[in-house]
């Protein structure tokens, strides 16, 4: 073979192995910086969700509270009412700074199910401010609330990639105080 032929056929090997070399690296970096990049924006999101969700519901334990101080629900354990919607309009100054948050790492659904859950507490803090609410459309709504709470948590929960089941179902057999709450 002609010397010249081989310098040639040796340069565009060594031309090629270097493209093809680059070619990977480049997209194997790309994907690193991907993974890297998911990952940052998941710890981002489930901590805007953790801190919206318990924003949310520190507002739900304070509409139980004053629901069981006017005897709408069993479980008698009264508050100073003009003392908890105080502390529910901090609630929901709180739960509007976390809002803020959701809106901007959420993705649509999980957005729509917060969005849904709240305005059902303020349905549940509207009940409570009638002079005399009605037990049986107070348990209905808040009943509605924790199905609400459960549709964000599995949206949530679907964005986030968690893939170890659906959350139980809630029964409704009395409204004792219930230990995840």
């Amino acid at each position: 073979m002609n010397p010249v032929v081989t310098q040639i056929l040796t340069i565009a090997g060594v031309l090629l192995g270097s493209a093809a070399t680059f070619v990977v690296t480049t997209a194997s970096e790309r994907m690193r910086w991907r993974r890297t990049q998911s990952a940052r924006w998941d710890d981002k999101r489930l901590a805007a969700y953790t801190e919206y969700a318990n924003a949310v519901k520190r507002m739900v334990r304070l509409c139980r509270r004053v629901a069981e101080t006017r005897n709408l629900l069993g479980t008698g354990r009264p508050t100073d009412v003009d003392a908890a919607f105080a502390e529910l309009a901090e609630a929901e100054t709180e739960r509007a700074l976390n809002w803020e948050t959701v809106l901007l790492l959420g993705d649509p659904a999980t957005i729509t199910a917060a969005r849904a859950w709240h305005e059902q507490v303020w349905q549940l803090e509207r009940l409570l401010r009638e002079d005399r609410p009605e037990e049986e459309a107070f348990v209905e709504a808040y009943k509605n609330t924790m199905r609400l709470r459960n549709d964000f948590y599995a949206c949530a929960r679907a964005d986030l990639g968690i893939a170890s089941g659906t959350l139980p179902e809630l029964t409704w057999n009395s409204l004792q105080p219930p230990t995840d709450q």
